[in-house]
């Protein structure tokens, strides 16, 4: 591998990106923001219930709540939080 890849679609594409950051010493905060990117961001935003009455113009963010998106990455992957963690840690 040369470089970093654009797009990482296993565990083993994660971790050969990390030691290719660290090994080289480039891209190491590129990286982390991708991992915390995939750490953090595994909700979406659904409509509540109490407010499917209120109509789309009218809606605002509190009409929405926060539930955990299945087809995210991270679950995809199926990788913990620790072991994301684990992987920051050798960047820095």
């Amino acid at each position: 591998m040369v470089g970093i890849p654009a797009t990482c679609n296993t565990k083993t594409d994660w971790e050969n990106a990390v030691e290719y950051a660290v090994v080289h010493n480039a891209g190491k905060g590129e990286m982390k923001s991708r991992l915390e990117h995939l750490r953090d961001d595994h909700y979406k935003l659904v409509l509540k219930e109490s407010s499917k009455d209120v109509p789309v113009e009218e809606q605002t963010p509190e009409d929405y709540e926060k539930v955990e998106d299945p087809a995210a990455e991270k679950n995809k992957l199926a990788v913990s939080d620790e072991w994301i963690n684990a992987l920051i840690a050798k960047l820095e």
